[in-house]
């Protein structure tokens, strides 16, 4: 597998059909309930719903008029789709068709399009709509004894996911964007302690400062505001970043997991997830981080919400990189491979020229 990323390579956008085959946090565990609903996926709406004690999720059209299967309902233990009552087994299979009566044959093309993977984890529903090439994003600290958990504000853009993760992923904005929170002019010039890529996912340390309003000894005047600062960042193939803040002077750790979820071009989904271990468990303390955390990402989408192109370009022609970038860098040619592989892929499987579908009746 080549990583020198391609010139003909395009930018990517939250309906690249390479991103297909990697995880993606698209809602809550709570939203699904008991009944089907529907969720936006590359463009794609799928329909998530429970049968037989599993999460199920499929391409949300009903075989016969392409009706959403989301205003669907749970029919003896089956999915039934709500205009003309077709039902659907767990597996996808179609199991009967009212209209018609009694058949002695279901056409295989009656079957629903399932996805390739769901699941559950962080409390959130995953799905994968075709086999992921990396893991779902491990989130050691979520769960953790001592950690406290802390679901933010999840919040939509017009933010192209891509953008998004290389945003996440870079530190040379802390002094600029964040000014009004942890940036300190400290943390402009950035060093990380070398990029490592290990299959599908890549990931580094920087060594930088973070001002630190959180530690009550610079209250008093114990300690400095601005402090020292272990940040671990670590990207996959998939629209995923995991961070980990270890701050030296107090012992303390905070972790965040960002979710980019790729709803359609024009909107992406952000699900911000964090687990500390310096909050005690206080309601202030938790009820701040959310306030300070989601500050923190309106000030990542003030710039990132000005551009005029929500795409994320492969070809690092078109940007000028710099050291400070190379995590970037590496994430882009890691994506760069994932789209070449999902077009080499489809190239195989492109039907013979002059051989039709045929009409399927039951």
């Amino acid at each position: 597998m080549s990583s020198a990323l391609k010139p003909s390579l395009p930018p990517i956008d939250n309906e690249t059909l390479a991103l297909r085959k990697a995880w993606h946090a698209v809602a809550t565990v709570e939203e699904v309930g008991d009944g089907p609903f529907q969720v936006w996926l590359l463009g794609e709406p799928w329909a998530l719903v429970r049968l037989d004690g599993e999460l199920r999720a499929f391409v949300d059209r009903c075989p016969h008029r392409l009706a959403p299967l989301s205003v669907g309902r749970l029919c003896e233990g089956e999915l039934q789709c709500g205009y003309h009552g077709w039902t659907f087994a767990a597996d996808g299979r179609c199991t009967s068709m009212p209209p018609i009566g009694a058949a002695d044959h279901l056409p295989k093309r009656a079957d629903l399009t399932p996805a390739w993977g769901v699941t559950e984890a962080y409390g959130f529903v995953w799905l994968a709509p075709e086999e992921a090439l990396a893991p779902l994003p491990a989130f050691p600290e979520w769960g953790s004894e001592g950690f406290d958990c802390i679901p933010t504000t999840f919040m939509r853009t017009a933010v192209s996911a891509g953008q998004l993760v290389d945003n996440f992923l870079d530190a040379s904005h802390f002094p600029y964007v964040h000014e009004g929170t942890f940036g300190d002019p400290k943390a402009a010039e950035v060093h990380d302690d070398g990029i490592v890529r290990e299959g599908w996912e890549v990931r580094t340390v920087f060594s930088t400062w973070y001002r630190n309003y959180d530690d009550p000894l610079v209250a008093t005047g114990e300690h400095e505001a601005v402090q020292p600062q272990v940040l671990t960042k670590q990207g996959n193939a998939g629209l995923t970043v995991y961070l980990r803040l270890y701050m030296p002077v107090t012992g303390k750790t905070m972790a965040i997991l960002f979710c980019c979820s790729p709803e359609k071009n024009g909107s992406t989904h952000i699900f911000k997830l964090v687990a500390r271990n310096d909050s005690f468990a206080s309601e202030e303390m938790i009820a701040k981080t959310i306030v300070d955390e989601d500050l923190i990402l309106v000030e990542d989408l003030r710039v990132l919400e000005a551009y005029t192109e929500m795409v994320l370009h492969l070809d690092l022609r078109a940007e000028v990189h710099t050291k400070a970038d190379r995590l970037s860098v590496a994430w882009r040619r890691l994506m760069a491979d994932m789209v070449g592989l999902a077009g080499e892929q489809a190239a195989t499987e492109l039907p013979e020229v002059g051989v039709a579908d045929p009409a399927v009746t039951a």
